[in-house]
């Protein structure tokens, strides 16, 4: 997601985002709407904003429904080794072309632009729905991922231009409540179609349905906006800084293949495991040398804001946000999983337990910019972020054992949940305001990396760490039993499986104990995710937002 971006805030991100010339329309059509009010009224705007939230619902939705089909996708084709990249797929999609979308909305036309991230949503969504192998399913999730990001911009440049500033942030904000809303039942939807006759398969098929219903008010509704009206498209190709759009997305789909396939397909001394981390090192050193010297476009132009690094503030802020998403998809993907060995819950009534956590997230980051605008001082509220992480996140990882009650799992993933909540959005309001106006539009473009980035980074090494470790403790603990590999590695993404469902007495619950083991060990990023915060939130300003600074650090 660019996920819940400060609805106040992020309408700078339009006009500033991708360095349009001075005569760009986009700033016209602005100050045209606050002098004679909005152009689209009456049943063609609930219209329309009724299919622009409807859409952002569903990229919430599709953020987190993942989240409970993983046991049964694993039955369905194996390949339990590949488990990260069914949530690590989505986030790569957007991670991947975020800055790109950005600097398409601004130079070109912005109806046809949302259009066609629709597409790519719904065309993604399709084949996970049809997928007939995993390989398929992951292509399935980028291409959904891809589009979703466009949505979710799109709606948010929509409401920027259509609606005059004193509306504006009630309806943006409604953007963020309606991927809210898809958030917190992403993981039930996808557990009910999982244990009913519909499957697992309807939990991508939904968005076909829901998307055909509002497809006509895109076409016929929605308004073409021009942001470079006569503007010729070799110009407005000329504002793309193709190379490092290449090279950036290579980054990250690099750095998930390496991440993803050691230790789980490839032994870690193979040289294919080899060979992917120094493809992944080469891209990344390609990527930093074009970004920094500015080659095959200009330092205006180029798809990185990399000047920010130079600001305390903007890396500080960028870590405490990737700190953030890291807690709270770590804890959405693992709790469930955790209670079908444990409980021997099916996939909706992991995706219930999973409820508190989720509401109570979402709850705090909706509110978040009000304890904002309350307490000014933004590192206050990252150091009580950091505290709630750590605070939560450590017995959590220590408890996290089959004889601990569901009561106390609930308890520590609600105090997780008040941290990552307070601590996920509130990086693009203190971005906006820690800069000068003309770069805005660059903070919240590196608010948009960390937070997909983050969420493509912890789910990698999660996957990673919970792989290595449960293949490992559940091979000791079942040894002698007779049992393959193959059939160990199958076991790890549910209790349903064929193998645990011919353990009983002591065995299984030798074997439970060592997938919690293994979970523990999962689970170390929570609680270091909030260390990292809470050190990067000590060493932060002591800056008074919405008034005087009070002594602002070098």
């Amino acid at each position: 997601m660019s996920a819940l971006t400060d609805p106040k805030h992020q309408n700078r991100d339009v006009e500033k985002d991708s360095d349009p010339p001075e005569s760009s329309s986009q700033n016209g059509s602005t100050a045209e709407s606050e002098e004679t009010g909005r152009t689209v009224r009456g049943l063609r705007w609930l219209v329309v904003c009724v299919a622009l939230y409807i859409t952002c619902f569903l990229y919430g939705l599709d953020t987190t429904i993942a989240a409970d089909v993983q046991g049964p996708v694993i039955e369905a084709f194996g390949r339990v080794q590949q488990l990260a990249w069914i949530g690590a797929g989505f986030p790569l999609g957007s991670v991947c072309v975020i800055l790109l979308l950005g600097t398409l909305f601004s130079t070109f036309n912005m109806k046809w632009v949302y259009i066609t991230t629709v597409v790519l949503f719904e065309v993604g969504s399709a084949l996970c729905g049809a997928a007939p192998n995993m390989n398929a399913l992951i292509v399935g999730r980028v291409i959904a991922g891809a589009g979703g990001s466009g949505i979710y911009l799109g709606s948010l440049n929509y409401f920027a231009v259509m609606t005059v500033e004193k509306e504006r942030g009630f309806y943006m904000a409604l953007i963020g409540v309606s991927w809210g809303l898809g958030a917190v039942l992403g993981p039930v939807i996808g557990g009910a179609f999982s244990v009913s006759s519909a499957t697992w398969r309807w939990a991508f098929y939904i968005n076909l349905v829901i998307g055909g219903v509002s497809a006509p008010a895109f076409v016929f509704c929605l308004p073409a906006i021009d942001p470079m009206p006569g503007t010729p498209l070799r110009k407005r190709l000329g504002y793309i800084d193709f190379a490092g759009f290449v090279l950036g997305g290579g980054t990250w789909v690099s750095f998930l293949m390496a991440f993803t396939m050691a230790g789980a397909q490839w032994p870690w001394k193979d040289g294919r495991t080899i060979a992917t981390f120094v493809v992944f090192g080469v891209v990344l050193v390609a990527y930093v040398l074009q970004q920094y010297f500015a080659v095959l476009t200009t330092p205006s132009r180029r798809a990185f804001p990399g000047h920010l690094l130079r600001s305390r503030t903007q890396v500080l802020l960028y870590v405490v946000t990737a700190a953030g998403t890291t807690t709270l998809f770590v804890v959405v993907y693992y709790i469930p999983i955790y209670f079908q060995f444990v409980n021997s819950d099916g996939a909706l009534m992991a995706a219930v337990r999973l409820l508190a956590f989720v509401v109570i997230g979402v709850a705090v980051n909706l509110v978040s910019n009000t304890f904002l605008h309350f307490i000014k001082v933004y590192k206050v509220l990252y150091i009580i972020a950091g505290v709630f992480l750590v605070a939560g996140g450590g017995p959590l990882m220590v408890y996290l054992d089959p004889a601990t009650s569901t009561g106390t799992i609930y308890g520590l993933t609600i105090i997780v949940a008040v941290g990552t909540g307070l601590s996920m959005v509130m990086g693009y309001t203190v971005a906006t305001l820690t800069l000068k106006p003309e770069d805005t539009g660059a903070g919240l473009k590196m608010q948009n990396v960390s937070q997909i980035g983050g969420q493509v980074i912890a789910l990698a090494v999660a996957g990673q760490i919970y792989q290595s470790e449960v293949i490992q403790k559940l091979s000791a603990a079942l040894a002698g039993q007779g049992f393959s590999q193959e059939a160990i590695q199958g076991a790890t993404a549910g209790a349903q499986s064929p193998l645990f469902e011919t353990l009983h007495g002591e065995l299984r619950e030798k074997a439970i104990q060592a997938v919690t083991e293994a979970m523990q060990m999962t689970f170390v990023l929570v609680p270091v995710a909030g260390g990292v915060m809470l050190l990067a939130a000590l060493v932060m300003k002591w800056e008074k937002l919405f008034g005087k600074a009070v002594a602002v650090g070098a």
